[in-house]
Formats: C-alpha cells, sequence, structure tokens
C-alpha cells in the first residue's frame, strides 16, 4: 500500500512539473507576438497606405535625437521647467507664462513632430520592430517609446498654443493625430507600452477637451467620429497582460528550455531580455522548484488574463480573490504575477477610458447645446452614462463624472457662439 502511495504521489508530481507543455505553448505564443499584426481602425478617411511602423521608421533617429536633446535644454517632463510647460499646457498657466526654452524647442521640433503625427494616418497599426517587445535591447528599443511619449507631451503644448493664438481647427486636428500617436505605443508596445499610451491621454486630456470645447459645431461631428475610432483600437488589457506572460517566461525560464525550442523561438528573441535581467535564476530550489515556479507563474498569469476584459466592479472582485488565494499559497522565491501591481495598471486603463469617454460626452453636450437652444438635462452619450450635467448657466455646464474617486477628470464646456461670431481661420 505504502509503494502504491509513494508511486501515485510521483506520478502526479510528475504529471505537474513536466514542462513540455509549456515549452510548446511558450513558443507559440512568442511566435505568434513576433508575427502581429495591427488592424485598428484609421481615425482619418482615407488613411495613408501602409502601417505606421513603415512611416515612423525613417522618422526614429530623429524622434530619439530630439528626446536625448530635452536634458540639454531643460524642458524635459520631469525637470522643473519642462513641469512649468506642462501647467501651460495642461492650461493651469496662462500661454503668456511659457518659458522661452519650451516655446525655442517647439519651434524646432514642430517639422518633425508634424511628421511623426502625420504618421498615425496610416491605415494600419504597430510599432516598428526595433521598438517591439522583443526587440533586442538597443538603444532604440530602451528610449524610443519614451521619445514617442515626449512628441506627444509637445503635441499637447502645440495644442494650447494653436488654442491661444485662434486655430481651434488646428489645434484640434494636433489634439486627434496626438491621441492616435498615444494609442499606437500600445500597439505592439506590451505592458510598457499600453501604461504609456495611457499617461499619453493624460498629457493630452485637457488640452484635448479645450479645442473640441472650441471647435466650430460641424467640426464638432467628425470629432465624435474620429474619438470613437480611436476607442475601437485600444488594445484590451488581456493582450497586454499575454504579451506580459510570455517575456516573463523567457527572462526567468529559458534556462528549461530544451534545444528544439530554443531553436523553434524567433531569432535574437533571447536578446529582448534587459542585460541586468539575463543572469537571474527562476529560483534557488533546484530543477523540480524551477518547473513548479513556472507552472505557478503561468497559472496566475492566466487567471489574471481570464479575468481582465471584465467590467471593471467584476474585474476587482476578480483580482481581489486571486491576490487572497495567492497569499494562502505562496511558494518558492518566483511565483504568481503580482497581483496587485497588474490591478494597479488596470485601474490606470480604466481612468484612460473614462477620460476618452469624457471627451466624446463633452463633444456631444456642446451639439446638444447647439440643436436644442439650451442645455440638456444629462448626457447624451449613454443611458448609463458614468457622468452628469452640471448646468453652471445658458453659454456655460460642467461635465463630472459620477464616481467620486475621479471627480478630478470634471470638464468645463461653454455654448458655441454664433457662426457670425467666429473669426476664420487661416
Amino acid at each position: 500500500m505504502l509503494a502504491l502511495l509513494l508511486v501515485c504521489a510521483g506520478s502526479l508530481a510528475y504529471l505537474q512539473l513536466r514542462t513540455g507543455p509549456l515549452e510548446q505553448r511558450l513558443v507559440r505564443e512568442v511566435n505568434e507576438l513576433a508575427q502581429a499584426r495591427y488592424a485598428r481602425p484609421s481615425h482619418v478617411q482615407p488613411p495613408s497606405p501602409g502601417t505606421f511602423a513603415r512611416h515612423l521608421e525613417p522618422l526614429l533617429e530623429d524622434v530619439l535625437h530630439l528626446y536625448q536633446e530635452r536634458q540639454k535644454s531643460g524642458t524635459g517632463p520631469d525637470s522643473t521647467l519642462g513641469q512649468h510647460c506642462r501647467d501651460v499646457a495642461d492650461g493651469k498657466l496662462p500661454t503668456s507664462s511659457l518659458p522661452s526654452a519650451c516655446g525655442e524647442t517647439l519651434e524646432r521640433a514642430r517639422p518633425l513632430l508634424e511628421r511623426v503625427l502625420a504618421a498615425t494616418h496610416a491605415e494600419f497599426g504597430g510599432l516598428p520592430e526595433r521598438l517591439g517587445v522583443l526587440a533586442p535591447v538597443t538603444h532604440a528599443r530602451a528610449n524610443g517609446k519614451f521619445a514617442l511619449m515626449y512628441v506627444v507631451n509637445l503635441a499637447a503644448l502645440d495644442t494650447r498654443l494653436k488654442l491661444a493664438q485662434g486655430l481651434p481647427l488646428a489645434a484640434l486636428d494636433t489634439c486627434l493625430d496626438a491621441l492616435a500617436l498615444s494609442r499606437e505605443l500600445e500597439l505592439g508596445g506590451g505592458m510598457e507600452g499600453q501604461l504609456l499610451s495611457a499617461t499619453g491621454h493624460g498629457v493630452l486630456y485637457r488640452p484635448c477637451a479645450d479645442a473640441l470645447d472650441a471647435a466650430p459645431t460641424e467640426r464638432k461631428r467628425l470629432a465624435i467620429a474620429q474619438l470613437m475610432k480611436l476607442a475601437e483600437g485600444f488594445a484590451p488589457f488581456s493582450l497586454s497582460l499575454r504579451h506580459e506572460s510570455a517575456l516573463v517566461q523567457l527572462v526567468y525560464f529559458r534556462g528549461l528550455l530544451s534545444d528544439e525550442a530554443l531553436a523553434a523561438l524567433p531569432p535574437h528573441s533571447e536578446d529582448c531580455v534587459p542585460l541586468e535581467l539575463r543572469d537571474e535564476e527562476a529560483i534557488d530550489d533546484g530543477p523540480l522548484g524551477s518547473r513548479r515556479a513556472w507552472w505557478t507563474l503561468v497559472e496566475g498569469f492566466d487567471a489574471l488574463t481570464a479575468a481582465a476584459d471584465l467590467p471593471t466592479p467584476a474585474r476587482r472582485r476578480a483580482f481581489a480573490l486571486l491576490e487572497a488565494s495567492e497569499e494562502e499559497e505562496r511558494l518558492g522565491s518566483i511565483h504568481g504575477p503580482h497581483i496587485a501591481t497588474y490591478g494597479e495598471y488596470a485601474e490606470r486603463l480604466d481612468l484612460r477610458r473614462l477620460q476618452h469617454d469624457a471627451l466624446i460626452t463633452l463633444a456631444e453636450v456642446d451639439l446638444a447645446r447647439a440643436e436644442r437652444g439650451h442645455w440638456p438635462e444629462s448626457p447624451p452619450h449613454h443611458k448609463d452614462s458614468s457622468f452628469v450635467l452640471e448646468t453652471l448657466g445658458p453659454s456655460e455646464a460642467r461635465i463630472q463624472p459620477c464616481a467620486r474617486a475621479h471627480s478630478a477628470q470634471g470638464l468645463r464646456v461653454t455654448a458655441d457662439a454664433p457662426p457670425t461670431a467666429r473669426r476664420p481661420e487661416p
């Protein structure tokens, strides 16, 4: 009987710890990731032929150089001067207070900025290969997405300055293209790209809202359609989690892959692992512990992925249950993914979605006001809208999120002036 129990236990352990299925799945997923194409809808009609990657590639070295130069000018987003520029773009400070260094940087960068934004008109999305999650760790891979984020910051400032110059149409075009650029960051950029995309949306939120508010009524209709097209191309959180799972496995468990599996991976895929992680071990409990950790990691990511795209309340409950289970079953030095961290990432994407919906709602409320001659009683976008409309006067209202946690995301909207009162835009 004892011998039978030992045999059964050994068989069970073997079934649980053999990693052949994990190896085959990882090879398949990494190859799928390497070959992924992103057929997101373009926000302009007709779109430019080809891919965003093809249009951006000839500009990439100049974009990287621009990003490096920001340190010399002291206008990087993290610097004191850069924060002052960001406050101007956000509308917290008047454009008259813009430091000369910021204005000069923008003027020098404007030709490149316009070309990068025009690249977002491409029919298909996706980053250049050397910025993708499987690209070798080079200067472009390490800094490329952050360099594009710097372009997003410049576009936000450009939007604000065009508004101050009485050019609402040009300001809105710049803003929408910049939102499209922010979206491109997550198409092939993995978890890092998706989080940068959400950050970029936050940078553009206030200047875009003011550009929408200032735009003529007829332009608002097109802007609503463009914003909806942009939202259709947002990558689901589950997709980034699948990419994250594959990359984490490459970092920690490549030593368990057979020669056949390594040969079946895309060329240079091992070079995508950052240098500081290449010598890390999965765990120090020997080969059996490593295999157990691999299974635990994959099962944890699978559970997160299954719940990732649920409505926010359901996702939060699912993540909380997974986190409680993880605390009870924690094993080894490398185990399941850190659920609380990915929960925070999901909240940032929720905020991005709320901001995007708020921009659409602002334009729809303004259109309703123009058609009826008075403010509607509630936002017209959805029956179960996440916003309430507070009327402040005959020509001013405020769109306010229902959730108190997002009260700071409220937007001011002003009634459109009669067409004859508008100054023609060159």
